[in-house]
């Protein structure tokens, strides 16, 4: 597995200054640092030009309302392109009456891409854990993984965390989180949380738990294998990746959607769920294979 080379970043312009918002900013930049670590990366900027929507009930659905692009958000978005090109990275804007949602799972498709960024909110959130209208769709909805960055965070992370529920989605998401520690050189660690048992036993035998940790890095290559920490919890699911997340002040995230439903392969199930909602940091959410 090699990191992302074509990737779709969504962007939000801000209704009074025309400019990205905080949290497109920081997606872009993200979005930057890994097409430079990328071998022949390519990154699609999709801005939609929807502003609202009404429900017309002579189509039985919600319609949407565009606005223009006036020339200081096209200028903004212009310097922005020429950022990226300035460090040698192809880069391309889209301009879409679509929803959001949908404009980006169109790029997706169109460029084959492997990674979407948007911002997580748009920075002015009290609450670092909440996450916006458009970044939550999009993280429901995209066929690719999708990276939520935090604005208050650096492009680069210092620690990321990934969890297994040692499925192949589970693989993948460590696989994920090795390429982008080995990327930034940030410390890595993997988390297996399993539920507290409902009836009493004794405690798991020292072969049982290593077994396990075995199991959570297997995916990755052996030279790789010696620099993750593995972490074995019992706890609800979501609460364990949680609490070591905040214990370890973990940058980013990286987790598949961990849903059995096998009539919806990409339905997100309870864990991530909580964890979209509950994590303040960085998510990068990884889809079943």
């Amino acid at each position: 597995m090699k990191l992302p080379d074509r990737i779709v970043v969504g962007l939000a312009l801000d209704r009074v200054s025309c400019a990205p918002s905080e949290g497109s900013r920081a997606a872009a930049e993200t979005a930057l640092w890994l097409a430079e670590k990328a071998e022949g990366s390519h990154v699609t900027l999709v801005h939609s030009v929807v502003e609202d929507e009404y429900y017309d009930p002579l189509v039985d659905e919600l319609v949407p309302i565009c606005g223009n692009v006036d020339p200081a958000s096209r200028l903004a978005v212009s310097e922005l392109v020429a950022r990226f090109r300035s460090h040698g990275v192809p880069c391309e804007t889209v301009d879409t009456a679509e929803r959001p949602s949908l404009a980006i799972t169109r790029e997706v498709n169109s460029q084959r891409a492997q990674l979407v960024l948007v911002g997580k909110h748009d920075g002015r959130e009290a609450d670092a854990a909440r996450i916006g209208p458009i970044a939550l769709r999009v993280l429901r909805e995209s066929p690719c993984a999708v990276w939520s960055v935090a604005p208050e965070r650096k492009p680069k992370p210092r620690c990321v965390l990934a969890a297994t529920d040692l499925t192949a989605t589970g693989d993948a998401a460590v696989e994920w989180a090795a390429l982008v520690a080995r990327a930034s050189g940030a410390a890595l660690h993997a988390v297996h949380v399993h539920p507290p048992a409902l009836h009493s036993r004794g405690a798991s035998s020292k072969h049982h738990l290593d077994e396990l940790a075995a199991c959570a890095v297997a995916p990755l290559p052996a030279d790789l294998r010696v620099s993750v920490r593995v972490h074995l919890r019992e706890a609800a699911p979501a609460q364990g990746v949680l609490s070591l997340a905040e214990e370890l002040e973990a940058d980013l995230v990286v987790m598949g959607t961990f849903s059995h439903r096998r009539d919806e392969p990409h339905h997100i199930g309870s864990t991530t769920e909580r964890m979209i909602t509950r994590f303040g940091g960085s998510l990068l959410l990884v889809r079943a294979r």
